[in-house]
Order: C-alpha cells, then sequence, then structure tokens
C-alpha cells in the first residue's frame, strides 16, 4: 500500500509536469500563432496598402493613357480627313495636267501641220516661178520678133505648114501651162485659207491651255498646302506616339537620365541622335581604361623588377599606386559597361520605335504619291513635282544626293 502510495506521489507530481510542460508548450504555441497571425494580418495590410496604391498609380496611368490615345485618335481622324482630301486633290491635279499635256500636244501637232503647210506653200510659189519660166513667153515674143523682124524668104508648102505647126504647140503648151498655173494659185489660196484656220485654231487652243495651266498651277498650289498639312499632322502623331512610348522608364538609369535631357518630345530621330552623341563619351572612357590599363602594366612591371634586383626603397609606394590604379581601372570597366549597357538601351528603344512607328507607314502623304505613281504605271523617273508640284523625301533626297556628286 505504501509503494502504491509512494508510485501515485511521484506519477502525479511527473503528471503535473508533464502538464504544466505541455500547458507551457500550448501557450507558447498560442503565443507564437497569435503572432504569426499579427504578422500575417500586418503583412496582409501592408499588401492591401500596396495594391491599393499601385492600382492607384495604375488607374492614374491608365485615364492618362486614355487621355492620351483619345487624342491620338481625334489627331488621327482628322489626319484621315486631310489624307482624303489629299488624294481628292491630288487626282484633280492629275486630271488637270492630263488636260493640259493633251493641249499641249495638239498645239504641237497643229504648229507641225502649219510648219508642213507653209513648207508646201513654198513649194508650190517656187513651181509658180518656174511654170511662168516653161510658159515661153519671152521665148514666143523673141520668135515672133525674129519672123517679123526677119521673114522667111522661101515659101513654101511645108515651111508654110511647119511654122503652123510651131505656133499650134506653142499656143497647146501656153494653155496647159496657164491650166495648171491656175490650178496651182487655187490650190495656193485653199492653203492659205487653211493655214488660216489652223492658226486660229492653234491661238484658241493656246489661249485655253493658258486657262488650264493656271487652274493646274492654283490646283498644284492647294494640293502642296494640304501635302504640308498632312505631313505636319502625321509627324504630330508620330511625335506623340514616340513621346509617350520613348519617354517610358527603361529600367537602366544611365538610360533613362540621356533620355530626359532631350528638349521637346522624344522623337525617333532624337533616340538616335543622342546614341550617336554618347559614343564620344564611351570613347573617352576607353582611352582613359587604356591609359589606366597601361599605367597599371608598368606599375607591376617595375614593382617585379624591383623585388627581382632586391631594390624596395619604392616598394611601398609603388603598391599604393597600384592599388589606387587597379581601382580606377574596376571603377573604368564598370562606367564602360554601363554606358555600353546605356547605350544598347537607348539603341533598342530606338529600334521598337521604329518598328512600331513603321505600321503608319502606310498612311503617310508620300505612300499615297507612289501609289498614285504605281497606279497609273508612271515609272520611277517620273516628274511628280511636274505633274502635282510636290517634292516627295524620296526625290529630295536624290536631289540632294546628286548635288552633292555634282560638287
Amino acid at each position: 500500500m505504501i509503494l502504491k502510495k509512494i508510485m501515485r506521489f511521484f506519477c502525479g507530481r511527473s503528471l503535473e509536469k508533464e502538464i504544466s510542460k505541455t500547458n507551457s508548450l500550448i501557450y507558447k504555441v498560442e503565443q507564437h500563432e497569435k503572432a504569426a497571425m499579427e504578422r500575417l494580418k500586418t503583412q496582409a495590410g501592408n499588401y492591401q496598402t500596396q495594391v491599393a496604391t499601385y492600382k492607384k498609380e495604375r488607374d492614374i496611368e491608365f485615364k492618362e493613357f486614355i487621355v492620351f490615345m483619345n487624342k491620338q485618335l481625334g489627331l488621327a481622324d482628322a489626319y484621315v480627313t486631310h489624307l482624303g482630301d489629299f488624294q481628292d486633290k491630288m487626282f484633280v491635279c492629275c486630271d488637270l495636267w492630263m488636260n493640259t499635256s493633251i493641249a499641249e500636244q495638239e498645239i504641237q501637232l497643229l504648229s507641225a501641220r502649219i510648219t508642213t503647210k507653209l513648207h508646201l506653200r513654198e513649194f508650190i510659189t517656187a513651181l509658180q516661178m518656174e511654170m511662168n519660166k516653161l510658159s515661153q513667153r519671152k521665148e514666143r515674143n523673141e520668135w515672133h520678133h525674129m519672123i517679123k523682124e526677119r521673114p522667111v524668104l522661101v515659101s513654101s508648102e511645108f515651111i508654110q505648114r511647119t511654122v503652123c505647126q510651131v505656133n499650134n504647140n506653142q499656143k497647146s503648151n501656153s494653155k496647159s501651162i496657164n491650166c495648171n498655173l491656175s490650178r496651182l494659185k487655187s490650190h495656193l489660196t485653199a492653203l492659205r485659207r487653211e493655214i488660216e484656220e489652223l492658226r486660229h485654231k492653234r491661238d484658241q487652243l493656246i489661249t485655253s491651255s493658258r486657262d488650264l495651266i493656271e487652274k493646274h498651277q492654283t490646283q498644284k498650289a492647294k494640293l502642296n498646302d494640304q501635302y504640308r498639312n498632312c505631313n505636319k499632322l502625321f509627324r504630330e502623331i508620330q511625335d506623340g506616339f514616340s513621346n509617350h512610348f520613348g519617354s517610358v522608364a527603361t529600367g537602366n538609369s544611365l538610360a533613362d537620365s540621356w533620355i530626359a535631357k532631350i528638349e521637346g518630345a522624344v522623337t525617333l530621330s532624337k533616340l538616335f541622335s543622342t546614341h550617336k552623341g554618347t559614343a564620344d563619351i564611351q570613347k573617352e572612357v576607353q582611352h582613359e581604361l587604356n591609359d589606366l590599363n597601361n599605367d597599371f602594366q608598368d606599375i607591376c612591371s617595375r614593382i617585379k623588377a624591383n623585388r627581382q634586383s632586391g631594390d624596395f626603397s619604392t616598394l611601398s609606394g609603388d603598391k599604393a599606386t597600384r592599388d589606387r590604379l587597379y581601382h580606377e581601372r574596376e571603377q573604368a570597366h564598370k562606367r564602360r559597361r554601363e554606358i555600353s549597357a546605356a547605350r544598347d538601351v537607348i539603341y533598342k528603344r530606338g529600334n521598337e520605335l521604329k518598328e512600331m512607328l513603321g505600321k503608319f507607314d502606310t498612311l503617310e502623304p508620300d505612300k499615297s504619291i507612289r501609289r498614285f505613281v504605281e497606279i497609273f504605271g508612271l515609272g520611277k523617273d517620273f516628274d511628280v513635282h511636274r505633274v502635282i508640284g510636290i517634292s516627295t523625301r524620296e526625290s529630295r533626297r536624290k536631289h540632294y544626293e546628286l548635288k552633292n556628286q555634282n560638287r
């Protein structure tokens, strides 16, 4: 009995200790769970705050993007109207040019006909002169005068018949020549009348052609104004997209700082100009790195030579110089990598913009002009400026290239 009581006593104490230990562990777990829940609540609250902040920022960005796109759509809507008007004016201008060209060709044909008839008139006049010579009026008068002055002393039937035959032949030839001369005169009169009619018709064509040329010039001036308006709106749309997407943070602080220094809108040409301009910075860093490499190699060689010779008088100073050059060289390496990475980011951003803006090339006014040339099969050497009074970018480029070659 005593042993049982002792066992119960010790078991009870052990049980109490275990219960106390278990309760302590449970309490610690509860406290840990409570702390964990508090941390989770705090973290959840932070996440909610961050999400709310992010949502607010995204809402602002989304609203700004909507405003931007609405503005761009408004510009695009206005541009499409201008472009349609430009294309209509271009075809009207082409129609006037074709009418003017036809009139010019008709004038040239009439001038050629008039020239031909003038040559024919000169030929008939010369023919008249020759036929007058062939009429033998002078010879016939000389013949009669000779017969009168020197009558035939011997008379016979044969002689009389011969004289009569000569006189008859002369009269017959004279009548034939006179008939031909009369025909030539009549034909010359008709020819003169035709020349006057052709000249009158040509004068009328010249007058109407002048009106067509004046209308054509007026239409070309209007078309040129419309072309400038379309180009202005098209560049405004392009620059709007370029500035919006080109100025977005790249994630590269140096590249972002270069973009931030761009004055005005961040356009494609300005991005590539920035990339080109930063090449000098990269060259300067590369020159600096080359100089540091040379200086570092020189100091290392000097330290090695001094160690081999046993001259340690300048060793501490040389080591300090070597450590300094090593640090400066590492910094230069780092700057070169940063500059190279930033330039790559700028170039990549420019290519992205170029690809994006390339999708709008079909809406460019010059594209409408090229399509117009293709439709009519006018060829690459066709003078567009003569027809519609516009110099496209391609024609201006060719002009400047030719001008530079002739210098």
